[in-house]
């Protein structure tokens, strides 16, 4: 039987279930992973090469502990290498009732964490929290060789550290560079989250620590976790749990290999996606 919660005070939380099954065809597959894939400064798909390791902040620590655990569970059945408990966090996950003042304070301490802009105008764009729970990605470009660069403004440097230089291949089959995820930020406002159960929550939380989508202002067509807290969607489309669609796409995303070129990682993707919807 699956474990359920509810906190019954500043947040009200729900149980983990298992993946949700739903027909797809082919259209609609390649439509979905538009949706669940963000373009990175060097033109990849990004996702993590690092093991994941997540940390969560404004919870109490059996619901904080709850989330973790779906986190590294969900990482672990896409294919991504996950660090054991007591790692350094890459992946920063904040329950807060005050959003926009957390990222604003990111920004004025650290503004590479907001993701990659030339100026400040694009800046403003990424500092706004339009969502309950919203992300921010911080990418990084990786060569043949293993050294990587933050994907950032060389203006914007000054004040991150462990930053590396990259080297190409060269040939003309292709560059030999791939994206990754450095880090990645993930608030949520618990205020706006009272209707959610945890495991909603956390399956919601985990598809934005494992991967960047293209946008989160529109309902995707498939039914998919990301749409949870999304304005406008119907109410087939808003899952209490990972749709089967959300894991195939995990899937295929952490079996793309390294230094695809954009459309081949997509492709990719999506071939993953059908075969894992086919049960196979």
């Amino acid at each position: 039987m699956t474990r359920c919660f509810s906190i019954v005070a500043a947040i009200t939380l729900g149980c983990a279930g298992a993946a949700i099954a739903q027909p797809a065809d082919d259209t609609a597959i390649n439509a979905f992973v538009e949706s669940h894939t963000a373009r990175t400064h060097l033109g990849r798909i990004a996702r993590w090469d690092d093991p994941v390791c997540p940390g969560i902040a404004g919870l109490p620590a059996n619901f904080g502990k709850f989330i973790l655990e779906r986190i590294r569970t969900v990482a672990a059945a896409a294919g991504a290498k996950v660090d054991p408990e007591g790692c350094r966090a890459n992946i920063s996950i904040v329950f807060t009732t005050s959003p926009q003042a957390l990222i604003d304070g990111l920004r004025a301490k650290d503004p590479v964490m907001l993701g990659y802009f030339d100026n400040s105008d694009q800046a403003d764009k990424l500092a706004k929290v339009n969502h309950p729970i919203q992300a921010w990605y911080v990418t990084k470009t990786v060569d043949l060789r293993g050294k990587w660069t933050i994907d950032a403004n060389s203006r914007y440097l000054h004040s991150s550290a462990n930053y590396e230089t990259s080297a190409s291949n060269g040939t003309r089959v292709g560059d030999g560079l791939n994206s990754a995820f450095f880090s990645i930020t993930v608030v949520a406002d618990p205020s706006k989250l009272g209707a959610f159960e945890i495991g909603a929550l956390a399956d919601n939380v985990a598809m934005l620590a494992l991967s960047q989508p293209s946008t989160l202002d529109e309902c995707t067509a498939l039914p998919s976790i990301e749409n949870l807290a999304l304005t406008g969607c119907t109410a087939a489309a808003k899952l209490p749990a990972m749709s089967a669609n959300d894991s195939g796409f995990l899937y295929g995303l952490y079996h793309v290999k390294p230094g695809a070129s954009l459309g081949g990682a997509k492709d990719s993707i999506a071939f993953g996606m059908k075969e894992k919807l086919a049960g196979r």
